[in-house]
């Protein structure tokens, strides 16, 4: 998962010194980015929608 990659991994897979183990077969490294950070923004707008909904449902009352 690309939230588990140091610096220095990212910047290796950027050069092609490095291949992510998530990688799928074909995929190149801009498909790779592509897919997780779509992934990671998803997550993060079910985040919102959760605190959103405990929000509206009083749970600032918490």
């Amino acid at each position: 998962m690309i939230e588990q990659f140091t610096l220095y991994e990212l910047e290796a897979a950027l050069k092609g010194r490095a291949i992510p183990g998530d990688l799928r077969c074909g995929e190149s490294i801009a498909q790779y980015l592509h897919r997780e950070i779509q992934r990671l923004a998803k997550e993060r707008d079910n985040l919102r929608a959760d605190r959103d909904s405990l929000l509206e449902a009083g749970g600032h009352l918490l």
